[in-house]
């Protein structure tokens, strides 16, 4: 026999051998040993079956294919043939009896002794998980078998029950049923909600005038609402809304505590009583009336100091101080602008103490990207009634150097090139918390040339430099002030870009001030009013040459990208993001407006065409044009580690002036690893307009006046081996289209619009590393715009990966998820 087909039928009779062991009877006291199935809810109509499901610890072991078969459970078998738990846990004596041991001898040595526990930690945490969670096999490959426990279902549907009465549902009922399936039992949870309660009246009894006008001026914001369910979380979160505003107001000593209900359940409505329940609420807040015993506490003073590096005295530095505004500021090795954290402390002398004033001033000193750390500590002043504050903040190193290399792969159409990222940081440059930062990158690309389909090498490197100020560098005081509790921010750029490959050599000169401000943790807003680019190829092969004035008269304006030309525009963008940056997925949104508008000032000025024409001492191509983008994101979870994410992105550019067309950088492209995944990057449209392609069937990009895009994907878990192996399925849709083309194919037009709306699916692997995350996406065609048909026949499962066939299974190769 063929060694191939031994070593295939060893694999098939190994999984055989696994599957067999996992579904091997076992001892009695683990009921019968049968698994733990899936778990099922009927009845309820009001909860959903995520919300019961999350109550549930207990989760059935994976299966294959979903077959009565565990792999996993056979491999954690298999890893427990040799395992042995007493020789583990003496391995964790033995390394405990070394540590002592060595610390015994070093204890009159603070740094070997320093070292030798940070090496034995990592030796006692190794050995305590090998002894507690087993062999790799057991760990990593492996999965403890899951069994069915009558006691443990049962407490479910106790949880369920006491689940259903704290969102109102008094007289609900949970019962179970357990039905065995081959060697697994899945479980049956029967709900009956029966009437919910409502909440008809809210009353708050509060004896302090002051603190009850403070309340009742709030409860717009309150989660306890008059004709809702009754919902037992809301409680809490009224007792956290009242404790926050109360200490916003001064009252330092308030708790939530203080804050008792009284829910009146007796009620009944002979109208509704078949429908529903009704009760109504007391919020008893327990507050003196004499306003001279609850009294609010006042900042009396506030310091602000900036300690040494730690681990150094204070005698080793000379300590420098001033006043301003009330606020003294003490300084140690280093100097700050009082005037820039005067405007970052919001906590005042004379006002009165707010909580959340003390947390906004922690959060705007730390995003100055200067402070190690800054705490903020207090105490009562000899009234016993005023607030004496001190922030206290370790500062960063003033100069940072830090490397990043790695490998460039863009949709795995050639081979990985490496690149270097240097950046250079000083902090602190005027003593007034700028920040200058230079980067400078270096890259090698292995990509497909334009004039046929042979690998070449592309050299691209670039330096950036930037200088970062905390406020917002603009004449006047009045906005700026507005603002400066949003961590405003202005930075002034400039660089240089210089990429070359066999068919051109390109540089790239700009710079930019850009200000940006953040109301809150999800709002950002950019404002760029100088970003000015002169772009410059210095060579052009012939050849090359040739294939863009072909293209032109194609109506493709490539050609334009590589003239001579200055572009100047203005642009401002805002985001709202509540999407968590870690975490479980939750339910977020996600939207972006961006309005750009090119050739401004040449409208404002148009002299400064003719200075900035005698400064290059060429001929240089102006733009002028208009430009918007619109990016809205929704995510749902449907589960612990699912979830469903829909997009909609959609811009335009209107070109105006002697040019008649915008810079090639600013047009929209359809295709690729974050658009329709089953395209080639930026290869789809324009409309209905086949791909255009050089004379060695290499297509060339597509560039289009107005985007309209679509996708909706399906984000689930597959496993964790050193990380999460998450998976997606997905559809995509849309296209790009011009407005005033020669060829009409490419143009907008409402009869043939639905036609043009190009269509693709597919699936997704995802490697999830929590720092980083390694995206596969493989797309199909579906609906082809360019033949204006359904393709996805033509797609030949032989050879799904072939390009030379019309319809072929597209990889995408990225880093991150696509939005």
């Amino acid at each position: 026999m063929n060694s191939k087909y031994k070593f295939t039928y060893c694999w098939y009779l190994i999984l055989i051998l696994l599957g067999l062991s996992s579904c091997a009877q076992k001892s009695a006291f683990q009921s019968q040993g049968y698994y733990l199935g899936n778990s099922y809810m009927k009845g309820n109509q009001v909860i959903s079956d995520s919300e019961l499901d999350a109550l549930i610890p207990q989760k059935p072991n994976r299966r294959l294919l979903g077959l009565p078969l565990f792999p996993y459970v056979g491999l954690y078998r298999f890893g427990q043939l040799f395992y042995n738990k007493e020789e583990k846990q003496r391995k964790v004596i033995e390394v405990t009896q070394n540590y002592q041991k060595e610390s015994r001898l070093h204890e009159n040595d603070p740094a070997k002794l320093e070292k030798i526990q940070r090496r034995y930690a990592k030796k006692l945490e190794r050995a305590q998980t090998r002894a507690e969670k087993g062999n790799f096999w057991m760990r990593v490959l492996g999965e403890e078998p899951v069994y069915f426990i009558n006691g443990e279902v049962a407490k479910n549907a106790e949880k369920m029950q006491k689940y259903l009465y704290n969102n109102g549902f008094f007289q609900s009922i949970v019962t179970f049923k357990p039905d065995t399936i081959f060697n697994r039992i899945k479980v049956t949870y029967f709900i009956e909600e029966n009437r919910p309660t409502i909440i008809r009246h809210i009353d708050y009894q509060v004896k302090n005038i002051l603190v009850d006008s403070l309340i009742r001026e709030d409860v717009k914001d309150a989660p306890l609402v008059a004709g809702k369910r009754y919902d037992g979380d809301a409680f809490e979160e009224e007792r956290i809304r009242i404790e926050t505003l109360l200490r916003d107001q001064g009252y330092l000593g308030f708790s939530r505590q203080n804050i008792n209900y009284l829910v009146n359940d007796t009620i009944t409505n002979i109208k509704t009583d078949s429908l529903f329940k009704l009760v109504d609420i007391n919020v008893m807040v327990d507050m003196p009336a004499d306003d001279k015993v609850a009294s609010r506490y006042t900042i009396s003073s506030v310091n602000f100091e900036v300690l040494p590096p730690s681990g150094l005295p204070d005698s080793l530095f000379r300590k420098t101080t001033s006043t301003r505004r009330k606020i003294q500021y003490s300084f140690l090795d280093k100097k700050f602008s009082t005037s820039i954290l005067d405007s970052k402390i919001q906590v005042r002398p004379g006002e009165f103490y707010s909580q959340q004033k003390e947390r906004d001033t922690q959060r705007q000193l730390s995003l100055t990207d200067q402070f190690r750390f800054v705490n903020y500590t207090y105490k009562l002043d000899s009234t016993g009634k005023g607030i004496q504050g001190t922030f206290k903040a370790i500062p960063l190193d003033k100069y940072q150097f830090s490397t990043d290399v790695g490998l460039n792969v863009i949709q795995l159409q050639g081979a990985p090139g490496p690149f270097a990222n240097f950046s250079y940081k000083i902090r602190n440059v005027f003593n007034g918390l700028e920040n200058f930062e230079a980067n400078l990158r270096g890259g090698i690309e292995l990509v497909p040339g334009f004039l046929n389909s042979k690998i070449y090498r592309s050299e691209e490197i670039g330096l950036n430099t930037s200088i970062l100020f905390p406020k917002l560098l603009i004449p006047g005081d009045f906005f700026r002030r507005r603002v400066s509790t949003y961590n405003p921010r202005t930075q002034v750029g400039l660089g240089y870009n210089y990429v070359k490959r066999p068919e051109y050599s390109r540089t790239n000169f700009k710079t930019s001030m850009t200000y940006s401000w953040q109301p809150d943790n999800t709002t950002l807003y950019n404002l760029s009013l100088v970003d000015l680019n002169v772009l410059n190829t210095s060579r052009l092969d012939g050849d090359f040459s040739k294939l863009l004035d072909d293209l032109q008269l194609q109506g493709n304006n490539l050609k334009n990208s590589f003239l001579k030309s200055f572009v100047s525009d203005v642009n401002f963008t805002y985001v709202h993001n509540t999407n968590s940056i870690t975490g479980p997925q939750k339910n977020a949104r996600y939207f972006r407006v961006s309005l750009e508008s090119g050739g401004t000032s040449l409208n404002i000025l148009p002299g400064q065409k003719k200075l900035i024409t005698n400064i290059f001492r060429d001929s240089l191509q102006f733009y002028k044009y208009l430009r918007w983008n619109v990016d809205f994101r929704k995510y749902w979870p449907v589960g612990r580690q699912s979830a469903f994410v829909a997009r909609v992105n959609s811009g335009a550019i209107y070109s105006y002036g002697e040019s008649s067309v915008p810079p090639y950088e600013k047009y929209f492209f359809a295709g690729g690893s974050n658009s329709l995944r089953a395209w080639l990057p930026r290869r789809l449209g324009p409309g209905s307009s086949p791909p255009k392609r050089t004379d060695n069937n290499f297509s060339i990009e597509a560039p289009g006046e107005f985007l309209l895009e679509g996708n909706l994907e399906y984000r689930g878990h597959l496993a964790h081996f050193f990380g999460d192996i998450n998976y997606a399925l997905f559809i995509d849709a849309g296209n790009v289209w011009n407005f005033n083309s020669t060829d009409s194919e490419q143009n907008l037009k409402a009869g043939d619009f639905l036609k043009d709306i190009a269509i693709g699916s597919g699936f997704g692997i995802r490697y999830d590393l929590s720092f980083f995350i390694l995206r596969f996406d493989f797309g199909i065609k579906v609906y082809d715009p360019s033949v204006r048909r359904f393709v996805l026949d033509e797609f030949d499962p032989g050879k799904p990966f072939r390009r030379t066939q019309s319809n072929f299974l597209n990889i995408n190769l990225g880093v991150g998820y696509p939005f």
